[in-house]
């Protein structure tokens, strides 16, 4: 199932970067500038409907949970969910 649903986070990003052709698991989202400062908004709230999970962008975890593939699949796909149904919380 998670490789499903990781799958489904790789289709997002490379349908809002159609230049790119793949990610890697380990690929930096942010440092190779998949994510940018709008696109990282709206990626959030697309792992907020995947996962069902809050992702609180003022506490600063948003873009160290979302920087690769393999930290997505990790913390918020595999675990990462506490009691108040956030990540990073």
């Amino acid at each position: 199932m998670n490789d499903e649903r990781i799958g489904e986070v790789r289709k997002w990003l490379l349908r809002e970067r159609p230049d790119i052709k793949e990610i890697d698991l380990d690929t930096d989202l942010i440092d190779n500038r998949i994510l940018d400062s709008v696109t990282f908004i709206n990626f959030v709230y697309f792992m907020e409907e995947l996962t069902g999970k809050r992702i609180p962008l003022a506490s600063g975890t948003a873009a160290s949970s979302l920087r690769t593939l393999r930290t997505i699949q990790t913390g918020l796909l595999e675990g990462g969910k506490n009691e108040r149904n956030q990540v990073g919380v």
